[in-house]
């Protein structure tokens, strides 16, 4: 190959990069907006720290819902329930 392909190759790679690295940000805006919806949050209430313990807490719900049944595969969503089962457990602590 030469010099100037392997740029334009390398140039294709970087804009690929680019344009998954903003596809995980738009995913992760949405999970953490959804998650703030369902769970009725109030905006002005999340700190830094409230959100790294509300994220720690949520993180760890999932980890043990996902390990209490390794067989099953069909964690792609959480249920209502999940949500309001973690939002009262939060609610408490604003």
């Amino acid at each position: 190959m030469t010099l100037s392909s392997l740029e334009k190759q390398q140039e294709k790679l970087n804009k690929l990069n680019e344009k998954i690295k903003n596809e995980k940000k738009k995913i992760d805006n949405k999970v953490g907006h959804e998650i703030i919806k369902l769970s009725n949050l109030d905006y002005s209430k999340l700190t830094t720290d409230k959100i790294k313990e509300l994220t720690k807490e949520f993180s760890e719900f999932l980890k043990g819902k996902n390990g209490s049944d390794e067989t099953e595969k069909s964690n792609d969503s959480v249920s209502d329930e999940n949500i309001n089962s973690v939002h009262e457990k939060t609610e408490n602590n604003f």
